[in-house]
């Protein structure tokens, strides 16, 4: 039986947690059957292995290790949650995502090297080159770069040849005009602008590790200037008063907003009124904010001329991901399969 190495697609920092495991390519092909294994505990953060270890998937002749699983596993938790818990639930489907994002990669290079692609070793040598640039000055580096090396070569080779067999995959025809106005009718929320609103602010400043004292008197004069807006004073001659805002110099006037830009709180204060009217003192997270709405534009369907070229290219990507979703949803039904499912958590209950 060969050994080969196959590392996972969340290779971090060379030499620090790198999650490289073995895995085993039988000179025998596989049983569909994988050993009967118990169910993982429900709380736990990744499920308990399987009895004698089992491989956790075999694909045609090679077999992803429990420990290139777990390994993978713990990496992507690591990124997607950082070091926090993870939300209840989430732990589950991510381990299922992990799961097929492996698989898929081991089926994409047994058929890139199907269809005669050749890893770039001119490209694998140049980043080779770069981590010895960075890490040779690393004792750590240095002592370790031969046993450290072999799994990422074999890890930049496999990217080398999905890389090359999804550009190959992805190399689609341009549609037809015909096809990029019938994409263009079908998605009008593609081609919305959202509403655009113009906005004079008075913002009082408070430094957000200040005591109650501090935020208790911006408070009072923001109060202050509301009133005197209420009594007709001038908001621009208010703000260049007032404001610590940059847009204090232009008497309050920001650029056009689009909806999500300001603060909950303030938009929803500026959904309640109309042009030309003021919201009262608002506490945002830099201090006091006063708003004035100065313009509302409604939502606007992009014409199909303005929005040709972007439909197009929208419509061209949409027919190349539908091109690689195709290409391994038939690896999967083409090729000998197992995943031994024993290792992911119980789903939650809907």
């Amino acid at each position: 039986m060969r050994k080969i190495l196959v590392t996972s697609l969340f290779f971090g920092t060379l030499g620090l947690g790198c999650p490289v495991s073995l895995v085993a390519e039988p000179s025998e092909a596989p049983s569909k059957q994988a050993p009967a294994a118990q169910a993982p505990a429900a709380q736990a953060p990744a499920a308990q292995a399987p009895a004698a270890q089992a491989p956790f998937a075999v694909i045609d002749s090679v077999t992803i290790s429990a420990e290139a699983f777990q390994q993978a596993v713990r990496s992507g938790m690591k990124q997607r949650f950082y070091h926090g818990a993870p939300p209840e639930g989430e732990v589950a489907k991510f381990q299922r995502e992990i799961g097929e994002t492996l698989v898929d990669r081991v089926l994409l290079v047994l058929e890139a090297k199907k269809r005669g692609l050749k890893p770039d070793q001119e490209s694998i040598q140049k980043t080779i080159a770069e981590y010895d640039k960075r890490y040779g000055a690393s004792e750590s580096y240095k002592a370790n770069r031969e046993t450290m090396i072999k799994p990422l070569i074999g890890e930049l080779e496999d990217r080398s040849l999905i890389d090359q067999l999804q550009a190959q995959v992805r190399m689609v025809n341009p549609p037809s005009l015909a096809a990029v106005k019938a994409f263009y009718d079908a998605n009008p929320d593609k081609f919305t602008e959202p509403e655009d609103i113009e906005v004079s602010l008075i913002l009082l400043k408070v430094d957000p590790s200040a005591g109650p004292e501090a935020w208790d008197t911006a408070s009072q004069e923001a109060n202050a200037i509301v009133a005197k807006l209420k009594e007709g004073a001038d908001f621009a001659e208010l703000a260049r008063i007032h404001s610590a805002d940059a847009s204090a110099e232009k008497g309050g006037k920001m650029d056009y907003l689009h909806k999500g830009m300001l603060a909950t709180e303030a938009e929803e204060a500026l959904a309640k009124i109309k042009p030309g009217e003021t919201t009262e003192a608002i506490m945002v997270l830099e201090g006091y904010a006063i708003f004035r709405l100065d313009k509302r534009s409604p939502p606007r369907k992009v014409s199909y001329e303005e929005a040709k070229e972007r439909a197009t290219a929208l419509l061209q990507r949409e027919t190349a991901d539908k091109a690689l979703s195709e290409l391994k949803a038939k690896l999967r039904r083409s090729t000998p399969l197992h995943i031994n499912e024993a290792y992911y958590m119980p789903l939650p209950k809907q």
